[in-house]
């Protein structure tokens, strides 16, 4: 389902007691039965400030598919959505090149996006990688429709079925 998504709103605790929420794009990988998400971005900001005071986050992804002149099983629309929390760890490519790479590519391959090698960069870019890993107990999925098996995921084409 993840592969459906572009954007990753991120949940930050803010200062003044509310979320703070930021649209990011990212990547992910499955290693020893934990989801580890990835974002990028700079290292000064609002957001930068609040992790490094509290590292708890919340992702959010989710997408919509409307069909408003198409009644199907009764409903107007069809979602799917992914809530995952976990502690993130900021990774400097200028204190862990290696790793700061492997993470920096993950998020190209995730977005089928032709990877810019950071061997073509005059310097590594003044950003962070941010690492989430989340253990499946802390990652829920929802959707409209209950879905039976990994062929139900993707969105149908509800415009090929008879409308209710």
């Amino acid at each position: 389902m993840l592969k459906m998504f572009n954007i990753v709103n991120v949940g930050i605790n803010g200062d003044d007691g509310y979320p703070y929420v930021v649209p990011l794009n990212f990547g992910f990988e499955v290693k020893d039965n934990k989801f580890i998400f990835y974002t990028h971005f700079m290292k000064r900001g609002l957001k930068v400030d609040l992790i490094k005071k509290n590292p708890k986050v919340c992702l959010e992804f989710s997408a919509f598919n409307d069909f408003p002149d198409h009644k199907y099983k009764g409903h107007y629309h069809d979602y799917r959505s992914v809530i995952a929390k976990g502690t993130m760890k900021l990774i400097d490519g200028n204190k862990d090149y290696e790793t700061f790479k492997r993470r920096y590519d993950l998020l190209y391959l995730c977005n089928n996006r032709e990877i810019k090698s950071l061997e073509n960069r005059p310097a590594i870019p003044p950003m962070y990688i941010g690492m989430v890993e989340c253990d499946l107990a802390n990652i829920t999925a929802k959707s409209e429709f209950p879905l039976h098996s990994v062929e139900d995921v993707p969105f149908i084409d509800v415009y090929s079925k008879e409308a209710d």
